[in-house]
């Protein structure tokens, strides 16, 4: 198969400067998935990709892409307009736009005639505001991948509490909602095209606003995994992770748990603080662990972790308070995948292929948390078994080769 891919930003192992880990795993899994994959007979990449590196990797990050993927990359220059935009500071006029900043770049006819002259199999455009791209081929075989639906977001968004208290973020999410679902209002509806999403809520949500665009769940593949360890959570403390940074995706619901924790400290039966250790990964934590502190807890806060999983597989048990959000939420699947116990609200926990009570557990109120809190040192071993189950389910289930077995096998 001959695959053309068209990115704003670069492939990359890691997120960087963007969601760049999906599509270079995507890739990978491809490569691997066939030993033919990568050439052609007269030994050419089967895969090329045009890309405006937005994510600004280095001419060695480029060089060590294509080496490991073995594809061959061409960079592309952004248009002037936009160029100048970030030159002399124009960004505000974005207010006065009708569709996103970024769906206004399309590719030079000189690199349209390029792509059409090599007759690839498939075209893909790896960002959602990039729908423009997608119709300057028509007749070939195109997928778009998001990950997400980005009017989702802004719909959540409106539907938030300290967002439905300021006028003003109100006013900012209720416009880009309104730019965004223009944009996906004209994807390209024909039958050589499919816009792909890591969310089953936001091709559902798509297929509201635009229900003559062909549209598909794709479940995004694990890619950073340790080498499998035997599941025993530590004694004589349960050790406990909150990961991300504390902003807006998580702001409500920490804040709801943490003034819940303080109002029942006086409960006789209260007893999560002599059995678990919590550690903060991730900026903004400050008043949450000074406040766990002066309750008795055993807290540590690491601002950044040079490696993020060697950090993460210390703990037994992640608690995940997210508030809103689209898509597949990258550290939940991380944690499952190395065999952390996920503790996880519903906006945590979609997507990803584990069931309540049997390979996580999901929980909507501070009550419910601190409830599976008091019961997991009566049960350890059932909680345990519960962490083996979703490791076993996420490595099966989002399988980067099977995945993209899936997505390029697709017709």
């Amino acid at each position: 198969m001959k695959l053309i891919l068209i990115a704003t930003i670069l492939p990359f192992a890691e997120n960087k400067g963007g969601t760049s880990a999906l599509p270079f795993h995507l890739l990978n899994g491809l490569m691997n998935s066939s030993r033919s994959a990568r050439l052609e007979e007269n030994g050419t990449p089967r895969c090329i990709i045009y890309s405006f590196n937005a994510n600004k990797l280095t001419h060695n990050q480029i060089d060590e892409v294509a080496r490991e993927l073995g594809v061959e990359i061409q960079l592309l220059s952004l248009p002037r307009w936009y160029r100048w935009m970030f030159k002399f500071h124009l960004l505000w006029l974005r207010v006065f736009l009708k569709y996103p900043f970024v769906n206004y770049i399309k590719l030079p006819q000189r690199v349209v005639k390029e792509i059409k002259a090599q007759q690839p199999d498939l075209i893909w455009v790896n960002s959602e505001e990039m729908s423009r791209i997608p119709k300057q081929f028509p007749g070939f075989r195109r997928i778009q991948i998001g990950p997400d639906v980005e009017s989702l977001y802004y719909y959540r968004m409106m539907g938030r509490r300290f967002v439905m208290n300021n006028p003003l973020d109100y006013w900012k999410c209720a416009m880009m909602y309104r730019k965004y679902a223009r944009m996906e209002r004209e994807f390209c509806s024909d039958d050589n095209y499919t816009y792909y999403a890591v969310g089953e809520a936001d091709i559902e949500h798509l297929r509201q606003i635009a229900p003559n665009v062909h549209s598909k769940f794709l479940r995004h593949p694990h890619y950073a995994v340790a080498e499998r360890r035997a599941i025993r959570f530590h004694q004589p403390k349960i050790r406990l992770l909150i990961a991300g940074q504390y902003n807006l995706y998580m702001q409500q619901t920490a804040d709801e748990v943490l003034e819940y924790i303080q109002c029942t400290m006086h409960n006789a039966q209260y007893t999560i603080r002599d059995h678990y250790s919590i550690t903060f990964l991730g900026k903004g934590w400050e008043r949450h662990v000074e406040v766990l502190r002066n309750l008795g807890f055993e807290v540590e806060h690491i601002k950044f972790a040079p490696d993020y999983i060697d950090e993460i597989i210390k703990h037994d048990i992640q608690v995940t308070p997210i508030t809103v959000g689209t898509g597949t939420k990258g550290k939940v699947l991380d944690a499952l995948a190395n065999g952390l116990l996920v503790l996880g609200t519903p906006y945590a926990m979609e997507n990803i292929a584990v069931e309540h009570g049997t390979s996580c557990v999901v929980w909507e109120t501070p009550e419910q948390l601190v409830e599976t809190l008091m019961d997991i040192p009566t049960r350890v071993e059932h909680y345990e078994q519960m962490a083996q189950a979703g490791r076993e389910a996420v490595l099966e289930q989002h399988n980067p080769v099977r995945i993209s077995k899936q997505l390029f096998s697709c017709k």
